[in-house]
C-alpha cells in the first residue's frame, strides 16, 4: 500500500481536521504527517524582541531565528501535534527532520539557514510504520552546518515525491484555491505557475500551489482542502472531489 503525505498547518490542527483521521484509513495504512507553525514561530520571536522579515514567501532565517525555529517546530508544535493524535486513538509520534536525516537540504542562497531538500530518507520513517507508528515531521532538514528551517509545503512534497505517495494533501484553512470565490477544481503544474505569477494565488496560498505542482511533476497528485471543514479530509481519501486537485492533465 502506498504512503499519504498530510500537511497541516496552526489552523488546519484548530479546526479539528485531523479528527477524521483514525476512522478514514485502513488498517496497516501508511501515513505521514508534516506540519507547519510559522504563526507560532512569529509569536515566540515577537516575544524575544526578534524580527521576523519573509523574502518571496520563505523567512530569512538567520542563527537566532533558526534556535528559536527549532525550539518551536520540533518541540511545541510536534509534540503538542503528536499527543493530539494520541488523543483520537492515532498512534503518533514526533521527530524532526533531522533526525535520521529524513530531509537532507542544501542552503537556499540570500536566505541564511533556510534549507531546499535535496534528498529524503526514509529509514526512520520505515520503522515507525513497522512498529505501528505514524510520523509526524517537524519542517527541519540536515544540511552543511546543521539544522535548516524547511517550508513545509516543500517538505511534504519532496518526502511524497520520494516516497512514491498515492497522494499529498495540504490543509489549510480556505477551500482550496479560491477563484471568485469558488475553489477552482483542478490544475495542472503549469496552470500553478500561471496563478502565482498573476498574483492571484498570493500570500500562504502561493507555496501551497508550488508544492503542489512539484509533487505533481514527480507522479503524485496533490489536494488543496480546507482542513477547519468537518469531513474534508475523510473525504479527500476516500477519493471524493473536494478542494483543488493538482496533477499532471488536471482531470478532476
Amino acid at each position: 500500500m502506498r504512503p499519504v503525505v498530510i500537511k497541516v498547518g496552526g489552523a488546519s490542527v484548530a479546526g479539528g481536521a485531523l479528527e477524521d483521521l483514525p476512522g478514514a484509513l485502513p488498517g496497516g495504512a501508511r501515513v505521514v504527517v508534516v506540519h507547519g507553525g510559522g504563526r507560532q514561530l512569529t509569536r515566540m520571536l515577537d516575544s524575544l524582541g526578534i524580527p521576523t522579515r519573509f523574502h518571496e514567501g520563505l523567512r530569512v532565517t538567520d542563527e537566532r531565528t533558526l534556535e528559536v525555529a527549532e525550539m518551536v517546530f520540533a518541540g511545541g508544535v510536534n509534540k503538542e501535534l503528536a499527543r493530539g493524535l494520541l488523543a483520537l486513538g492515532v498512534p503518533a509520534a514526533g521527530i524532526s527532520g533531522t533526525d535520521g536525516p529524513v530531509l537532507r537540504v542544501e542552503p537556499v542562497p540570500g536566505l541564511g539557514r533556510v534549507g531546499r531538500v535535496v534528498g529524503v530518507e526514509s529509514r526512520l520513517l520505515e520503522a515507525l510504520w513497522s512498529g505501528g507508528f505514524v510520523p509526524v515531521v517537524a519542517p527541519l532538514g540536515l544540511g552543511p552546518q546543521g539544522a535548516y528551517n524547511v517550508n513545509a509545503d516543500d517538505a511534504a512534497a519532496a518526502l511524497a515525491v520520494a516516497l512514491g505517495a498515492e497522494s499529498l494533501l495540504l490543509l489549510t484553512d480556505v477551500d482550496g484555491l479560491l477563484r471568485d470565490g469558488e475553489p477552482v477544481p483542478a490544475l495542472t503544474p503549469e496552470e500553478c505557475e500561471r496563478y502565482v505569477a498573476s498574483g492571484v494565488a498570493s500570500g500562504g496560498m502561493a507555496p501551497k500551489l508550488r508544492a503542489a505542482a512539484e509533487a505533481a511533476r514527480g507522479g503524485v497528485p496533490a489536494r488543496i482542502i480546507n482542513g477547519g471543514r468537518k469531513g474534508a479530509l475523510a473525504g479527500a481519501l476516500a477519493g471524493r472531489k473536494v478542494g483543488t486537485l493538482v496533477q499532471e492533465g488536471a482531470l478532476a
